[in-house]
């Protein structure tokens, strides 16, 4: 899922389709990412990517959580920990990702 919304935003961001000013209709709003432009979804797969690299477990969490809609307790069981680790890595994870995303933005 994560490659499939990671290649639509590319394809969104691309200036011969009207760059990311351009207004489209897309199945976003059913799955969470309604208002997150193309930039914001490429900048939070480059830090995925980096998490990864640093924290293999957490970002392999936010991918089960964010991309594949799992909840705390079916994330748990698929990584093979407990929920109050998944909890943690959460909360780690997301802080993370969010300055990694706005230094993006301000770069």
């Amino acid at each position: 899922m994560r490659q499939v919304l990671v290649e639509a935003a590319r394809r969104r961001h691309a200036a011969r389709r009207g760059g990311e000013d351009a207004t489209f209709v897309t199945f976003d709003d059913s799955i969470g990412l309604a208002g997150f432009a193309a930039h914001d979804l490429l900048a939070l797969d480059a830090a995925l990517d980096d998490l990864a690299r640093i924290h293999p477990r957490q970002a392999a969490m936010v991918e089960c959580r964010y991309f594949g809609g799992l909840d705390v307790a079916e994330a748990a069981a698929l990584l093979e920990v407990s929920e109050a680790t998944i909890h943690r890595d959460w909360r780690a994870a997301k802080a993370w990702l969010e300055e990694q995303i706005v230094r993006t933005r301000s770069s």
